[in-house]
């Protein structure tokens, strides 16, 4: 009969072991489902900072593609990721080494210099086409004057007819004739 007696203070150690057992359970379920965990990783310009849209991780697990900001997620069984894009550099990264973000490197980078030749007939403009860009030599004048520049003279030596103004060229030439007959 005393076995079927159980007194409080068993009961407590009853309840500690079973709470006990469920610990050890989870913890165990927990460790096997380690495995099965996820990280969620991020791709950026490395210049711009920007997220790289539409980049390709290639991994054991299979192939996956960053979303609209930049992000994607791998799995922790994964030890190395390839990473591919149109606008960058491919990459191949060790996930140990990797903390939150994949930075890419920009193919635009490494373009050099172009040079262009031409070595070709020269095609002229048709006549209606020339007298449309054509500049009627007034307006040519207006236009490369600097109303900043505040002289108003200059301004209205080009709006009256070259007629009615004394010409400077003309006066000089007869000054000097005089001066080299006076001589």
């Amino acid at each position: 009969m005393w076995g079927l007696i159980i007194f409080a203070s068993d009961i407590d150690t009853i309840v500690l072991q079973m709470i006990k057992m469920r610990l050890f359970l989870l913890l165990l379920i927990a460790g096997t489902l380690q495995g099965f965990a996820q990280r969620r990783l991020v791709v950026v310009d490395v210049e711009t900072m920007i997220p790289v849209v539409g980049a390709n991780v290639i991994s054991k697990d299979g192939n996956c593609t960053t979303d609209s900001l930049g992000y994607f997620s791998v799995s922790d069984s994964c030890k190395t990721l390839s990473f591919s894009h149109v606008n960058y550099e491919s990459r191949l990264v060790n996930l140990n080494e990797v903390r939150d973000t994949v930075f890419l490197i920009s193919k635009l980078l490494n373009i050099k210099e172009v040079v262009v030749f031409g070595h070709g007939q020269r095609q002229e403009l048709p006549d209606a086409l020339k007298k449309q860009l054509e500049v009627d030599k007034k307006d040519a004048q207006l236009a490369a004057i600097d109303p900043s520049s505040g002289n108003l003279l200059s301004l209205l030596a080009y709006l009256i007819p070259k007629k009615w103004r004394k010409n400077s060229k003309e006066a000089r030439r007869k000054r000097l004739k005089q001066i080299l007959e006076n001589y």
